[in-house]
């Protein structure tokens, strides 16, 4: 093959034939409105261009896949219509199923919810009420509900290690429901904090909502199009997300050259709040940016959105066993006691 033939196929002589496609983002998700840049991401594979649109403005371009390849290129993207029109079926299905059992789960949903608040007692089976027998009396009686229900089942999730933060542990203390709710037609979800009254801010429910056109056929990797979260409506010197800090001004000019004063400056804090803040998605201003605020704001919304799927795929349908911490990985059952000298250290 003439090396001018090469050329048009975008590979080199040293080439022993186009790989095959890298896998996804290694950060699980990509961005719908930057899906190009987002694609480079997480893989360093020496793979030749990819070859173009057949349906491309520039006619040449066809001729860089011999017609045989062409042809079976052609007859690949016919199948994957096919395939997508399937799916868009699919979902509207799933749609319908969704809210067919999303109407059988809330009533239990609400239940958990009133055990948790303290307004509800559950009923207990035989084998169940032994147990409880088998405690004995405590001082506990006058307790309501189950005290820092979602502050324990949140917190021994390994998404939410190093959010939370000291000073939020009194405010997540109030907790008292965490909801996670798909949209109609799911392309996205939308998850819900309730609190009950508390010191520390006026809202009764916070939110943050994502959407996914992907959701059901992600395959692993959601598109993201949207990160949107609200305003926390903060009591008087009770924003847990910034602090204030005193610093010793010197004055270098003036009648007052040399003279100190002190001001009091708000800086931002960590705090698990900082959860509700919308996030904006890397666009066609990334450049303006620059790198590093650029990977700043993708590993903050990769943290962001591990969190978001661990509380709607695993925290909040599963809220008892992570409360109790059955549904914790202990990574001490991966490995065997065995005997160790120290010399041999």
């Amino acid at each position: 093959m003439a090396a001018k033939d090469l050329e048009k196929l975008n590979i080199s002589a040293g080439d022993p034939g186009i790989l095959p496609p890298p896998p996804g983002q290694a950060a699980g998700f990509s961005f719908a409105s930057t899906a190009a840049k987002g694609a480079q991401q997480g893989f360093a594979f020496n793979m030749p261009p990819a070859p173009p649109a057949p349906d491309d403005d520039d006619d040449d371009d066809e001729l860089k896949l011999p017609a045989a390849v062409l042809g079976r290129v052609l007859g690949l993207r016919a199948l994957q219509q096919k395939r997508d029109a399937v799916m868009v079926e699919y979902v509207k299905e799933r749609a319908d199923l969704d809210r067919k059992y999303r109407d059988q789960v809330a009533p239990i949903l609400e239940d958990r919810s009133r055990i948790v608040r303290g307004t509800l007692e559950p009923h207990l089976t035989q084998e169940d009420r032994q147990t409880v027998e088998k405690a004995g009396a405590s001082d506990g009686e006058s307790v309501k509900g189950v005290p820092d229900f979602w502050l324990s089942a949140c917190g021994r999730h390994d998404a939410f290690g190093g959010t939370i933060e000291e000073a939020d542990v009194l405010a997540l203390k109030c907790l008292v429901d965490v909801r996670c709710i798909d949209n109609d037609d799911l392309d996205g979800f939308r998850i819900e904090f309730e609190f009950e009254e508390n010191p520390f801010f006026f809202d009764t429910v916070l939110t943050k909502a994502y959407k996914v056109p992907n959701l059901v056929d992600s395959n692993g990797q959601p598109e993201l199009e949207k990160i949107e979260g609200c305003e926390v409506h903060w009591k008087p010197g009770k924003d847990l997300t910034q602090r204030q800090v005193k610093k010793k001004q010197k004055s270098k000019r003036g009648k007052n050259a040399g003279a100190t004063r002190v001001v009091t400056k708000v800086e931002a804090k960590p705090s698990f709040f900082r959860f509700f803040e919308s996030i904006p998605l890397p666009g066609d201003d990334d450049e303006a940016l620059g790198e590093d605020a650029v990977e700043e704001l993708r590993d903050k919304i990769d943290t962001d959105v591990e969190l978001a799927f661990a509380l709607r795929n695993e925290v909040v349908p599963k809220a008892i066993l992570w409360f109790t911490g059955e549904a914790v990985d202990d990574d001490d059952d991966d490995f065997d006691d065995q005997d160790f000298d120290s010399e041999d250290a």
